[in-house]
Protein backbone atom coordinates (compact mmCIF):
# COMPACT_ATOMS: atom_id res chain seq x y z
CA UNK A 1 0.00 0.00 0.00
CA UNK A 2 1.15 3.44 -0.96
CA UNK A 3 1.33 6.18 1.64
CA UNK A 4 -1.90 7.82 0.84
CA UNK A 5 -3.48 4.10 1.73
CA UNK A 6 -5.71 2.69 4.35
CA UNK A 7 -5.95 -1.39 4.50
CA UNK A 8 -9.60 -2.41 5.50
CA UNK A 9 -9.24 -6.16 6.87
CA UNK A 10 -12.95 -7.56 6.08
CA UNK A 11 -12.34 -10.73 6.73
CA UNK A 12 -9.04 -12.87 7.22
CA UNK A 13 -7.18 -12.98 4.97
CA UNK A 14 -8.73 -10.41 2.90
CA UNK A 15 -7.47 -7.09 2.59
CA UNK A 16 -8.63 -4.21 0.87
CA UNK A 17 -6.67 -1.41 0.13
CA UNK A 18 -8.42 2.07 -0.83
CA UNK A 19 -6.78 5.10 -1.54
CA UNK A 20 -7.43 8.49 0.79
CA UNK A 21 -7.75 11.84 -0.24
CA UNK A 22 -4.63 13.92 0.75
CA UNK A 23 -6.16 15.75 3.00
CA UNK A 24 -6.85 12.95 4.68
CA UNK A 25 -3.49 12.35 5.16
CA UNK A 26 -2.34 15.87 6.07
CA UNK A 27 -0.46 16.50 9.49
CA UNK A 28 -0.84 12.84 10.51
CA UNK A 29 1.09 9.13 10.19
CA UNK A 30 -0.77 7.71 7.49
CA UNK A 31 1.03 4.47 6.10
CA UNK A 32 -0.56 1.04 5.76
CA UNK A 33 -3.81 2.18 8.22
CA UNK A 34 -5.55 -1.06 9.02
CA UNK A 35 -9.25 -1.37 10.40
CA UNK A 36 -10.38 -4.30 11.74
CA UNK A 37 -14.17 -4.85 11.64
CA UNK A 38 -15.58 -8.10 11.88
CA UNK A 39 -18.47 -9.53 10.59
CA UNK A 40 -19.80 -12.29 8.12
CA UNK A 41 -18.98 -13.02 4.73
CA UNK A 42 -21.22 -10.06 3.33
CA UNK A 43 -18.53 -7.19 3.46
CA UNK A 44 -19.83 -4.61 6.27
CA UNK A 45 -20.17 -1.70 3.43
CA UNK A 46 -22.20 0.45 6.04
CA UNK A 47 -19.54 0.34 9.04
CA UNK A 48 -16.55 0.29 6.45
CA UNK A 49 -18.31 3.77 5.33
CA UNK A 50 -18.28 4.85 8.44
CA UNK A 51 -14.67 4.20 8.99
CA UNK A 52 -13.36 6.09 6.27
CA UNK A 53 -15.14 9.01 7.12
CA UNK A 54 -13.94 8.73 10.82
CA UNK A 55 -10.53 8.69 9.33
CA UNK A 56 -11.13 11.68 7.05
CA UNK A 57 -12.65 13.47 9.69
CA UNK A 58 -9.07 13.80 11.47
CA UNK A 59 -7.74 16.20 8.69
CA UNK A 60 -10.13 18.95 10.96
CA UNK A 61 -8.55 18.58 13.80
CA UNK A 62 -10.71 22.13 15.28
CA UNK A 63 -9.87 23.46 18.96
CA UNK A 64 -11.41 21.53 21.95
CA UNK A 65 -14.91 22.90 22.23
CA UNK A 66 -15.97 21.22 25.81
CA UNK A 67 -19.40 21.16 25.06
CA UNK A 68 -22.05 18.70 26.96
CA UNK A 69 -23.82 16.95 23.63
CA UNK A 70 -26.19 14.42 24.13
CA UNK A 71 -26.34 11.43 21.37
CA UNK A 72 -29.02 9.10 21.60
CA UNK A 73 -28.77 6.16 19.10
CA UNK A 74 -29.88 2.71 19.21
CA UNK A 75 -27.51 1.29 16.79
CA UNK A 76 -23.88 0.48 17.98
CA UNK A 77 -21.79 0.95 15.84
CA UNK A 78 -22.80 4.33 14.57
CA UNK A 79 -22.70 5.36 18.46
CA UNK A 80 -19.10 4.39 19.18
CA UNK A 81 -18.14 5.99 15.67
CA UNK A 82 -19.98 8.95 16.43
CA UNK A 83 -19.24 9.22 20.24
CA UNK A 84 -15.80 8.61 19.43
CA UNK A 85 -15.39 11.44 17.05
CA UNK A 86 -17.35 14.13 19.45
CA UNK A 87 -14.74 12.76 22.17
CA UNK A 88 -12.02 13.65 19.76
CA UNK A 89 -12.52 17.15 18.95
CA UNK A 90 -13.15 18.02 22.15
CA UNK A 91 -16.57 17.35 23.01
CA UNK A 92 -18.06 15.77 26.08
CA UNK A 93 -20.55 13.09 25.13
CA UNK A 94 -23.59 11.81 27.34
CA UNK A 95 -24.55 8.53 25.46
CA UNK A 96 -27.69 7.20 25.81
CA UNK A 97 -29.67 4.19 23.75
CA UNK A 98 -33.02 4.84 23.22
CA UNK A 99 -35.49 7.76 22.79
CA UNK A 100 -37.32 7.57 26.30
CA UNK A 101 -33.23 7.77 28.08
CA UNK A 102 -32.70 11.02 26.02
CA UNK A 103 -36.22 12.70 26.69
CA UNK A 104 -35.62 11.94 30.69
CA UNK A 105 -31.99 13.32 30.58
CA UNK A 106 -33.45 16.44 28.09
CA UNK A 107 -35.89 17.79 30.54
CA UNK A 108 -34.16 18.49 32.88
CA UNK A 109 -32.72 21.97 34.13
CA UNK A 110 -28.85 20.87 33.57
CA UNK A 111 -29.91 19.57 29.99
CA UNK A 112 -27.01 19.24 27.31
CA UNK A 113 -27.56 22.20 25.13
CA UNK A 114 -27.27 20.49 22.03
CA UNK A 115 -28.37 16.50 20.85
CA UNK A 116 -27.90 14.67 18.54
CA UNK A 117 -30.78 11.95 18.28
CA UNK A 118 -31.05 8.62 15.59
CA UNK A 119 -34.96 9.12 14.09
CA UNK A 120 -35.37 5.38 14.97
CA UNK A 121 -35.41 4.35 18.40
CA UNK A 122 -37.00 1.88 20.91
CA UNK A 123 -39.51 3.72 23.20
CA UNK A 124 -39.55 6.57 21.21
CA UNK A 125 -38.77 8.41 18.08
CA UNK A 126 -36.44 11.14 17.77
CA UNK A 127 -39.34 13.43 16.28
CA UNK A 128 -41.33 12.53 18.92
CA UNK A 129 -38.87 13.53 21.91
CA UNK A 130 -38.12 16.37 19.89
CA UNK A 131 -41.82 17.28 20.12
CA UNK A 132 -42.17 16.61 23.67
CA UNK A 133 -38.93 19.24 24.01
CA UNK A 134 -40.83 22.12 22.56
CA UNK A 135 -43.61 21.65 24.07
CA UNK A 136 -41.57 22.35 27.59
CA UNK A 137 -39.97 25.59 29.11
CA UNK A 138 -36.12 25.17 28.85
CA UNK A 139 -34.18 27.48 30.19
CA UNK A 140 -31.97 26.95 27.43
CA UNK A 141 -33.26 25.56 24.55
CA UNK A 142 -32.26 22.55 23.06
CA UNK A 143 -30.36 22.56 19.63
CA UNK A 144 -31.55 19.40 18.34
CA UNK A 145 -30.22 17.65 15.14
CA UNK A 146 -31.81 14.52 14.06
CA UNK A 147 -30.57 11.41 12.12
CA UNK A 148 -32.14 9.01 10.12
CA UNK A 149 -31.56 6.63 6.84
CA UNK A 150 -34.31 8.24 5.71
CA UNK A 151 -33.48 10.37 2.42
CA UNK A 152 -36.65 11.48 0.74
CA UNK A 153 -37.68 15.44 1.30
CA UNK A 154 -41.23 14.72 3.27
CA UNK A 155 -38.94 13.11 5.35
CA UNK A 156 -36.61 15.82 6.04
CA UNK A 157 -39.52 17.86 6.45
CA UNK A 158 -41.79 16.12 8.86
CA UNK A 159 -37.98 15.96 10.92
CA UNK A 160 -37.88 19.50 10.82
CA UNK A 161 -41.80 19.84 11.74
CA UNK A 162 -41.16 17.94 14.54
CA UNK A 163 -38.98 20.21 16.41
CA UNK A 164 -35.47 19.88 14.89
CA UNK A 165 -33.20 22.15 14.23
CA UNK A 166 -31.20 19.96 11.50
CA UNK A 167 -31.25 17.14 9.81
CA UNK A 168 -28.79 14.43 8.49
CA UNK A 169 -29.03 11.53 6.25
CA UNK A 170 -27.25 8.28 7.77
CA UNK A 171 -24.38 7.04 7.50
CA UNK A 172 -23.79 11.02 7.44
CA UNK A 173 -20.02 12.21 6.80
CA UNK A 174 -18.25 12.75 9.87
CA UNK A 175 -16.71 15.99 8.41
CA UNK A 176 -20.22 17.82 7.41
CA UNK A 177 -21.51 16.84 11.41
CA UNK A 178 -18.63 18.07 12.43
CA UNK A 179 -19.29 21.39 10.22
CA UNK A 180 -23.12 21.77 11.59
CA UNK A 181 -21.89 21.44 14.82
CA UNK A 182 -20.14 24.56 14.34
CA UNK A 183 -23.09 25.89 13.11
CA UNK A 184 -25.39 24.91 16.21
CA UNK A 185 -22.39 26.43 18.37
CA UNK A 186 -22.55 29.33 16.40
CA UNK A 187 -26.16 29.53 16.93
CA UNK A 188 -26.11 28.59 21.01
CA UNK A 189 -23.69 31.12 21.64
CA UNK A 190 -25.72 33.97 19.86
CA UNK A 191 -28.70 33.00 22.25
CA UNK A 192 -26.25 32.97 25.03
CA UNK A 193 -25.33 36.69 23.77
CA UNK A 194 -29.14 37.57 23.34
CA UNK A 195 -30.18 36.20 26.92
CA UNK A 196 -27.46 37.92 28.67
CA UNK A 197 -28.18 41.21 26.62
CA UNK A 198 -32.29 40.50 27.92
CA UNK A 199 -31.26 40.41 31.33
CA UNK A 200 -28.82 43.55 31.18
CA UNK A 201 -31.65 45.24 29.95
CA UNK A 202 -34.00 43.57 32.82
CA UNK A 203 -31.83 44.65 35.30
CA UNK A 204 -31.62 48.21 33.81
CA UNK A 205 -35.20 48.60 34.00
CA UNK A 206 -35.68 47.40 37.69
CA UNK A 207 -32.63 49.70 38.65
CA UNK A 208 -34.07 52.93 37.23
CA UNK A 209 -37.88 51.94 38.40
CA UNK A 210 -36.12 51.31 41.90
CA UNK A 211 -34.33 54.66 41.64
CA UNK A 212 -36.98 56.34 40.98
CA UNK A 213 -39.68 55.31 43.67
CA UNK A 214 -36.93 55.86 45.76
CA UNK A 215 -36.55 59.39 44.61
CA UNK A 216 -39.65 60.43 44.49
CA UNK A 217 -39.98 59.38 48.76
CA UNK A 218 -36.69 60.99 48.89
CA UNK A 219 -38.50 64.00 47.52
CA UNK A 220 -41.62 63.91 49.32
CA UNK A 221 -39.48 63.50 52.85
CA UNK A 222 -37.64 66.52 51.61
CA UNK A 223 -40.90 68.67 51.41
CA UNK A 224 -42.18 67.85 54.80
CA UNK A 225 -41.54 70.17 57.81
CA UNK A 226 -38.30 68.72 59.25
CA UNK A 227 -36.30 69.58 63.21
CA UNK A 228 -33.00 71.24 63.21
CA UNK A 229 -30.63 69.05 62.53
CA UNK A 230 -27.79 68.21 65.28
CA UNK A 231 -24.37 68.90 64.85
CA UNK A 232 -22.43 67.42 62.31
CA UNK A 233 -18.75 66.95 62.32
CA UNK A 234 -17.02 69.86 60.30
CA UNK A 235 -16.44 69.06 56.96
CA UNK A 236 -13.85 71.07 55.53
CA UNK A 237 -13.26 71.36 51.92
CA UNK A 238 -9.75 70.46 51.77
CA UNK A 239 -9.86 67.17 53.26
CA UNK A 240 -13.24 65.81 53.26
CA UNK A 241 -14.08 63.11 55.51
CA UNK A 242 -15.58 59.90 53.87
CA UNK A 243 -17.34 58.77 57.33
CA UNK A 244 -18.66 61.90 58.22
CA UNK A 245 -20.03 63.02 54.65
CA UNK A 246 -21.57 59.54 54.56
CA UNK A 247 -23.78 60.29 57.47
CA UNK A 248 -24.55 63.97 56.26
CA UNK A 249 -26.03 62.17 53.19
CA UNK A 250 -27.93 60.11 54.48
CA UNK A 251 -30.25 62.30 56.50
CA UNK A 252 -29.92 64.59 53.37
CA UNK A 253 -31.90 62.15 51.40
CA UNK A 254 -34.52 61.54 54.05
CA UNK A 255 -33.24 58.48 56.20
CA UNK A 256 -32.99 60.99 59.00
CA UNK A 257 -30.40 61.83 61.73
CA UNK A 258 -27.20 59.98 61.41
CA UNK A 259 -24.59 59.66 64.06
CA UNK A 260 -21.29 59.21 63.26
CA UNK A 261 -18.86 57.32 65.93
CA UNK A 262 -15.64 55.69 64.99
CA UNK A 263 -15.31 51.94 65.95
CA UNK A 264 -11.52 49.49 66.59
CA UNK A 265 -13.29 46.39 66.37
CA UNK A 266 -14.79 44.44 63.08
CA UNK A 267 -18.51 44.54 62.93
CA UNK A 268 -20.54 41.03 64.15
CA UNK A 269 -22.80 38.94 62.51
CA UNK A 270 -24.02 41.14 59.45
CA UNK A 271 -26.70 39.66 56.81
CA UNK A 272 -25.92 41.90 53.70
CA UNK A 273 -23.28 44.09 52.47
CA UNK A 274 -22.74 46.46 50.52
CA UNK A 275 -19.35 47.18 48.78
CA UNK A 276 -18.83 50.07 46.97
CA UNK A 277 -14.79 49.94 45.28
CA UNK A 278 -13.66 53.87 43.80
CA UNK A 279 -10.50 55.32 43.23
CA UNK A 280 -9.57 58.63 44.26
CA UNK A 281 -7.60 60.53 43.02
CA UNK A 282 -6.52 62.65 45.50
CA UNK A 283 -4.70 60.52 47.50
CA UNK A 284 -3.93 58.25 44.81
CA UNK A 285 -5.64 55.31 46.38
CA UNK A 286 -7.57 52.05 45.25
CA UNK A 287 -10.95 52.10 48.19
CA UNK A 288 -13.34 49.50 48.96
CA UNK A 289 -16.32 51.20 51.04
CA UNK A 290 -18.08 48.18 52.57
CA UNK A 291 -21.09 48.43 54.44
CA UNK A 292 -22.49 45.68 57.10
CA UNK A 293 -26.07 46.02 57.79
CA UNK A 294 -28.57 42.88 59.61
CA UNK A 295 -31.76 41.75 57.93
CA UNK A 296 -33.39 43.81 60.42
CA UNK A 297 -31.61 47.06 59.61
CA UNK A 298 -31.96 46.17 55.81
CA UNK A 299 -35.74 45.92 56.30
CA UNK A 300 -35.66 49.54 58.51
CA UNK A 301 -33.43 50.88 55.69
CA UNK A 302 -36.07 49.39 52.75
CA UNK A 303 -39.42 50.74 54.78
CA UNK A 304 -37.49 54.23 54.84
CA UNK A 305 -36.35 54.36 51.13
CA UNK A 306 -39.76 53.08 49.71
CA UNK A 307 -42.17 54.12 52.40
CA UNK A 308 -43.20 49.74 52.16
CA UNK A 309 -41.79 46.20 53.00
CA UNK A 310 -39.27 44.31 49.92
CA UNK A 311 -41.55 42.00 47.75
CA UNK A 312 -38.36 39.59 48.12
CA UNK A 313 -34.63 39.28 49.42
CA UNK A 314 -33.73 40.27 45.63
CA UNK A 315 -35.66 43.77 45.99
CA UNK A 316 -34.48 44.12 49.32
CA UNK A 317 -30.56 43.87 47.83
CA UNK A 318 -31.83 46.03 44.74
CA UNK A 319 -33.31 48.83 47.98
CA UNK A 320 -29.55 48.48 49.61
CA UNK A 321 -27.40 48.85 46.34
CA UNK A 322 -29.35 52.28 45.37
CA UNK A 323 -29.50 53.51 48.36
CA UNK A 324 -25.87 54.09 48.27
CA UNK A 325 -26.19 54.87 44.58
CA UNK A 326 -28.25 57.22 46.00
CA UNK A 327 -26.01 58.71 48.39
CA UNK A 328 -23.31 59.45 46.01
CA UNK A 329 -25.91 62.06 44.31
CA UNK A 330 -26.51 63.77 47.62
CA UNK A 331 -25.17 67.54 47.53
CA UNK A 332 -22.69 66.91 50.66
CA UNK A 333 -21.35 64.22 48.64
CA UNK A 334 -21.45 65.89 44.62
CA UNK A 335 -18.65 68.58 45.80
CA UNK A 336 -16.66 66.48 47.89
CA UNK A 337 -16.11 63.99 44.97
CA UNK A 338 -15.52 66.54 43.03
CA UNK A 339 -12.42 67.37 45.70
CA UNK A 340 -11.46 64.01 46.15
CA UNK A 341 -11.57 62.90 42.52
CA UNK A 342 -13.68 59.91 43.23
CA UNK A 343 -14.42 58.03 40.37
CA UNK A 344 -16.91 55.03 41.84
CA UNK A 345 -17.72 51.77 40.12
CA UNK A 346 -21.56 51.71 39.54
CA UNK A 347 -24.00 50.63 40.40
CA UNK A 348 -22.42 49.39 44.23
CA UNK A 349 -22.37 45.28 44.41
CA UNK A 350 -24.71 43.73 47.18
CA UNK A 351 -25.09 40.58 47.93
CA UNK A 352 -25.25 38.40 51.48
CA UNK A 353 -22.16 39.08 53.65
CA UNK A 354 -21.44 35.00 53.23
CA UNK A 355 -20.86 35.14 49.68
CA UNK A 356 -18.27 38.00 49.44
CA UNK A 357 -14.64 37.72 50.28
CA UNK A 358 -12.83 39.27 53.71
CA UNK A 359 -11.20 42.47 52.56
CA UNK A 360 -7.52 41.74 52.65
CA UNK A 361 -5.15 44.35 54.29
CA UNK A 362 -6.82 46.40 57.30
CA UNK A 363 -9.23 48.65 57.25
CA UNK A 364 -8.37 52.10 57.14
CA UNK A 365 -11.00 53.23 59.30
CA UNK A 366 -14.10 51.48 60.90
CA UNK A 367 -17.16 53.75 62.24
CA UNK A 368 -20.57 53.31 62.85
CA UNK A 369 -23.50 54.80 61.70
CA UNK A 370 -27.06 54.95 63.59
CA UNK A 371 -30.05 55.81 62.41
CA UNK A 372 -33.14 55.70 64.11
CA UNK A 373 -34.19 51.94 63.36
CA UNK A 374 -30.47 50.31 62.35
CA UNK A 375 -26.87 50.67 62.36
CA UNK A 376 -25.05 50.36 59.78
CA UNK A 377 -20.71 49.16 60.17
CA UNK A 378 -18.77 51.15 57.76
CA UNK A 379 -15.21 50.07 56.95
CA UNK A 380 -12.68 51.56 54.55
CA UNK A 381 -10.53 49.67 52.62
CA UNK A 382 -7.43 50.99 50.83
CA UNK A 383 -4.39 50.49 48.97
CA UNK A 384 -2.29 52.53 46.78
CA UNK A 385 -2.85 53.27 42.87
CA UNK A 386 -1.13 53.99 40.38
CA UNK A 387 -2.99 55.72 36.99
CA UNK A 388 -1.63 53.78 33.75
CA UNK A 389 -2.10 54.86 30.36
CA UNK A 390 -3.04 51.92 28.19
CA UNK A 391 -3.12 51.35 24.45
CA UNK A 392 -6.32 49.21 23.36
CA UNK A 393 -4.49 46.43 23.09
CA UNK A 394 -2.91 45.93 26.85
CA UNK A 395 -6.59 46.57 28.35
CA UNK A 396 -6.89 43.57 30.61
CA UNK A 397 -10.27 42.66 32.59
CA UNK A 398 -10.51 45.00 35.70
CA UNK A 399 -9.24 47.56 34.66
CA UNK A 400 -11.11 50.96 35.77
CA UNK A 401 -11.48 53.64 33.67
CA UNK A 402 -10.57 56.75 35.44
CA UNK A 403 -10.61 59.41 32.50
CA UNK A 404 -13.23 60.03 29.27
CA UNK A 405 -11.54 57.96 26.18
CA UNK A 406 -12.37 59.09 22.77
CA UNK A 407 -11.89 57.74 19.22
CA UNK A 408 -9.10 60.04 17.76
CA UNK A 409 -10.70 62.53 15.36
CA UNK A 410 -14.29 61.50 16.17
CA UNK A 411 -14.84 63.32 19.22
CA UNK A 412 -17.86 62.84 19.66
CA UNK A 413 -17.61 58.88 20.09
CA UNK A 414 -16.90 58.14 23.40
CA UNK A 415 -15.32 54.69 24.17
CA UNK A 416 -15.43 54.45 27.55
CA UNK A 417 -16.00 56.89 30.59
CA UNK A 418 -14.90 57.06 33.84
CA UNK A 419 -16.00 54.21 36.00
CA UNK A 420 -16.08 51.75 33.62
CA UNK A 421 -14.37 48.59 34.25
CA UNK A 422 -13.08 46.41 31.50
CA UNK A 423 -14.63 43.57 30.92
CA UNK A 424 -14.21 40.65 27.95
CA UNK A 425 -16.88 42.14 26.69
CA UNK A 426 -15.17 45.20 25.76
CA UNK A 427 -11.98 43.62 24.72
CA UNK A 428 -13.98 41.55 22.52
CA UNK A 429 -16.00 44.61 20.80
CA UNK A 430 -12.39 46.06 20.63
CA UNK A 431 -11.20 43.75 18.68
CA UNK A 432 -13.61 44.56 15.81
CA UNK A 433 -11.83 48.42 15.61
CA UNK A 434 -9.32 48.57 12.74
CA UNK A 435 -5.86 48.36 13.23
CA UNK A 436 -5.42 52.41 12.99
CA UNK A 437 -7.84 53.11 14.75
CA UNK A 438 -6.43 50.88 18.00
CA UNK A 439 -3.01 52.08 17.60
CA UNK A 440 -4.15 55.73 18.16
CA UNK A 441 -6.19 56.02 21.41
CA UNK A 442 -5.26 55.48 25.09
CA UNK A 443 -6.85 54.94 28.09
CA UNK A 444 -6.06 56.05 31.49
CA UNK A 445 -6.88 53.26 34.18
CA UNK A 446 -6.23 51.85 37.39
CA UNK A 447 -5.71 48.22 37.72
CA UNK A 448 -8.01 46.92 40.66
CA UNK A 449 -5.88 45.33 43.38
CA UNK A 450 -6.32 41.25 43.51
CA UNK A 451 -8.58 41.68 46.29
CA UNK A 452 -11.23 43.87 45.24
CA UNK A 453 -11.55 42.07 41.42
CA UNK A 454 -13.45 39.14 42.81
CA UNK A 455 -16.21 42.18 44.29
CA UNK A 456 -15.89 43.34 40.75
CA UNK A 457 -16.58 39.71 39.20
CA UNK A 458 -19.36 39.47 41.54
CA UNK A 459 -21.10 43.01 40.26
CA UNK A 460 -20.66 41.85 36.40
Amino acid sequence: MGANELGIELFSPTHVPIRLPPFACQNRSCVQRTVRLGGSLTPPVVPILWALNFMAGWAYDDASHSMKILLADDDEISRKIIASFLARFGYEAVVVQNGAEAWEILQTPLAPPLAICDWMMPRMTGPEVCARLRAIQQPVRTYVILLSSRNTKLDIVKGLDAGADDYLVKPCDLTELQARLRVALRALKYEEKLRKTIAEYDTLIRRHTMLGEMAGQQVTAQSAPTPAPAATPAIAASAPDLGALLAEALREIGLGQAQLAPSAEPPGVADFSVVLPAYVKRDAEWVDLRLDITRGGAHALCRAALRRAANSEHELLGVLAEAVHLLLGARVLAGARQALGLVPVLPPIAARSGSLPNPSGAAARRFLITLPELTVHAARFTSPAVVKHKSLRHLQPGDLVVEVARLNGQTEEVLFSPGEIITPHHLGTLAELSAEQAQSVTVSVVEAPESSRTYLRLGA
